[in-house]
């Protein structure tokens, strides 16, 4: 083979240089499947079918029900084999990029429904009798004489009767006018050397502040508690108001009260007298 003869000139040729081809990518890929999926012939001639529904016969007995497809229990025969449709290579892409996604999304959606750490919450107590509080019902008893609103008896004279009132020198009386209320009203008649003085010994607490009122009529007529104070008002043309407060001693635990008119001066009148714990009230 002939040797072809070497040049004597240069060669002047520019030297051709590689050229980078850049080709665009495709960032839609599960977009791109999809599409395949859609213009593949085979997947567009697949006929849907629909699972047959069981039937119940009329007189109640029972049917067997078809023979699921796919059973493992069962080998595939030749027939089935190929009368099953086979996926497209899109097709089977599209199953793997959707296979993944929805994987991803229900492990994203696991993650939103498992409840986080949360602080414990105290129980309520329980109702337990040996360890629940509690309250003990307020009890009252029954006052005492001493403690009673009116610690006197028979302060309006409405039994009819002098007692348990002591009536010295010239006996008291019950009368029924003039009165202050209710229908009796004692009567003391005084002399010149009488003040007919009337009184009732009664149970007090020691150290407890007490207050004493009566309603008088009469010239000079007065009102106290025996060994204390003790106070007077005249008024011969209709009741009057007295007004007596004390207290008792620390040991004392009676009081002896009294009520009494003034040398000559005329018979006098009492009426609702009573003898109270101060703030206790009482009648008048």
């Amino acid at each position: 083979m002939p040797i072809p003869p070497a040049s004597e000139s240069a060669d002047d040729r520019t030297a051709l240089e590689p050229i980078r081809v850049l080709r665009p990518r495709n960032t839609d890929a599960l977009a791109q499947l999809l599409e395949e999926i859609r213009q593949d012939e085979h997947y567009r001639g697949h006929a849907t079918e629909t699972a047959p529904v069981p039937h119940t016969s009329a007189d109640g007995g029972t049917e067997e029900l078809p023979p699921v497809p796919g059973d493992e229990t069962e080998e595939p025969t030749a027939r089935d084999r190929n009368s099953r449709p086979r996926l497209g290579p899109g097709q089977r892409r599209a199953a793997i990029v959707i296979a993944v996604a929805a994987a991803a999304v229900v492990g994203f959606g696991c993650s939103l429904l498992i409840p986080g750490p949360t602080a414990a919450t105290p129980a309520a107590p329980s109702a337990n009798a040996s360890t629940a509080p509690t309250s003990a019902a307020p009890t009252s008893a029954a006052p005492s004489a001493v403690g009673a609103a009116d610690v006197l008896t028979n302060p309006g004279f409405e039994s009819g009767g002098i007692s348990p009132w002591n009536c010295a020198g010239h006996p008291g009386s019950v009368v029924s006018s003039p009165v202050h209320t209710g229908s009796k009203a004692l009567m003391g008649t005084v002399s010149s050397s009488d003040t007919a003085q009337c009184d009732q010994t009664v149970a007090v607490r020691p150290n407890t502040a007490y207050s004493l009122s009566g309603w008088v009529r009469g010239s000079y007529v007065y009102l106290g508690v025996s060994g204390g104070t003790s106070t007077w008002t005249t008024s011969p043309s209709g009741y009057s108001l007295l007004t007596v407060s004390f207290t008792s001693g620390p040991s004392q635990t009676s009081a002896t009260i009294y009520v009494h008119g003034w040398y000559a001066q005329g018979d006098y009148y009492a009426d609702d007298i009573t003898l109270s714990v101060s703030g206790g009230g009482g009648h008048t």
